[in-house]
């Protein structure tokens, strides 16, 4: 599985056409853009990390071990990572307006989870957005459930 990521990875650090196939790649994607989210701040809280891990859970019916797996590959390849525009053209080719909701909401759950939003992960959610092109509408209702889900 491992060797699939790194594949789908050094496909889309090179530029070339990528293929999406299979979940697996959908997977990464998500992952790599949560991941960002996580560590945009130059450090992974364990409250981040727990998040990251019962999201994947949750939205993909992995394992907590295979969402572990997954998200310690897009650790390590954040720091290979160029741009955003990779990783969102393939959410642009992949994801209807549903699913790209629900990554922004997913991504702002990230950020509430250690209950400090930086401007870092805010901006950066909101690049996303916008590279994706969700509206701002979804994009302010996204940010209010993150929110509320936080809250209890």
């Amino acid at each position: 599985m491992l060797q699939q990521i790194r594949k789908l990875f050094e496909q889309i650090g090179n530029s070339a056409d990528v293929e999406m196939h299979d979940e697996k790649d959908v997977r990464m994607i998500s992952a790599a853009l949560l991941v960002e989210v996580a560590t945009v701040d130059q450090k992974l809280d364990p409250r981040e990390r727990n998040t990251l891990i019962e999201l994947l859970c949750q939205h993909y019916a992995l394992s907590s071990q295979a969402a572990a797996e997954i998200i310690d590959e897009a650790i390590e390849q954040r720091e290979r990572a160029t741009s955003l525009f990779e990783f969102t053209q393939a959410v642009n080719d992949q994801f209807g307006e549903r699913d790209k909701y629900l990554l922004v909401r997913q991504m702002w759950q990230v950020a509430f989870s250690d209950d400090v939003i930086e401007a870092f992960e805010e901006h950066l959610i909101r690049r996303v957005s916008e590279l994706i092109y969700l509206p701002h509408g979804l994009f302010t209702r996204a940010r209010a459930e993150a929110r509320d889900m936080r809250s209890g």
